[in-house]
């Protein structure tokens, strides 16, 4: 299960982040389908929430769902799956908030390293990233499809310094 403390946390701007719960699957489905060639459904959502290794949070503004973000753990490393704002609310900070949040919530829970694959064009999302310390590990070459696209894989460094990704 995920961290025992599972916190939220509100910005003095009304952002709250929080762990995600049922009820906001079908607002990040909603927000998913409005983004992505091929979205996560409902039931993806659901049944991601119900793994005992996945944690994932939302961003919300007056009650409303605005954005999500997740991941998966595996010992004490993890990939970061999915990371969604609705488009209307780009620009205002809340993925970096989220991502945040998420990774905080997952080093209490004992995450050490992270991973995710991100479109090699969304520069927008790979500058995030950056900025969070990640680092361009490699290529997947045609990894997504609709448009046909190669994958960066990123990482964050291991804390201990130790060689190899």
């Amino acid at each position: 299960m995920a961290p025992e403390d599972k916190q939220s946390v509100t910005w003095p701007d009304g952002l709250t982040v929080r762990p995600m719960q049922a009820q906001d699957a079908p607002e990040a489905a909603a927000i998913e389908s409005g983004l992505f060639s091929q979205p996560w459904s409902l039931q993806s959502f659901l049944d991601s929430l119900a793994l005992e290794d996945a944690l994932y949070v939302t961003a919300l503004r007056g009650g409303k769902v605005i954005g999500y973000c997740g991941l998966r753990r595996s010992f004490d490393e993890a990939e970061i799956t999915n990371v969604a704002v609705a488009s209307e609310r780009w620009g205002e900070g809340t993925g970096r908030r989220m991502l945040e949040h998420l990774l905080l919530l997952a080093r209490e829970w004992g995450v050490r390293r992270f991973t995710l694959e991100v479109r090699a064009g969304n520069e927008r999302a790979i500058r995030l990233y950056r900025s969070l310390g990640f680092l361009d590990a490699g290529i997947r070459p045609g990894f997504y499809e609709m448009p046909r696209e190669d994958a960066l894989i990123m990482w964050t460094p291991d804390p201990d310094g130790a060689a190899g990704q």
